[in-house]
């Protein structure tokens, strides 16, 4: 008799665990028709330069993957503090740093600030090769006037040595 019951403990033992097996998968895969799960990612700084007043604060980078690479999604949230004019359009945006750089794919992710301290979430997909970058511009000339690169430690080991003094020249 001790047979007959086992039998049926280990069968719904195997099938619950099965079960268990199919609810993780569910809780962890992407829905259909959803956009990607983001998560946190590390990041570091690279090149930056801003006029005196203005600054881009990250305080948080989200992302379909933590390389930050092509085919990524990725949020970056923040403060932005604008002193040295009265507009600017805030973009978040990659520098290609393989092939011809004209193709931008959908553009980059921008807002308009004004001037004084507001918060800002901006996002983009990666579509090419390259170094992420928030970056303030004059809203009339269309010039950078401050900004900051940032990705993985790895990605920011390679620009290291890139000049943004540009973003300074009037």
């Amino acid at each position: 008799m001790s047979r007959s019951l086992s039998r049926p403990w280990r069968s719904l033992s195997i099938n619950c665990l099965i079960a268990g097996c199919a609810v993780v998968a569910l809780a962890t895969s992407s829905v259909p028709g959803q956009p990607p799960v983001q998560e946190p990612v590390l990041t570091k700084l690279g090149p930056k330069a801003y006029r005196d007043g203005d600054v881009v604060e990250i305080t948080n980078v989200t992302s379909t993957s933590p390389k930050l690479e092509q085919g990524d999604s990725l949020t970056v949230t923040g403060r932005v503090r604008l002193k040295s004019q009265q507009t600017a359009s805030l973009c978040l945006s990659v520098t290609q740093t393989e092939g011809d750089g004209y193709d931008v794919g959908d553009g980059p992710e921008s807002m308009q600030v004004k001037k004084g301290q507001c918060d800002f979430a901006l996002k983009i997909t990666i579509k090419h090769r390259g170094a992420l970058h928030i970056t303030m511009y004059d809203s009339k000339k269309g010039r950078p006037i401050g900004g900051t690169y940032f990705g993985t430690a790895e990605q920011m080991q390679k620009i290291a040595d890139w000049n943004v003094a540009y973003y300074l020249a009037n």
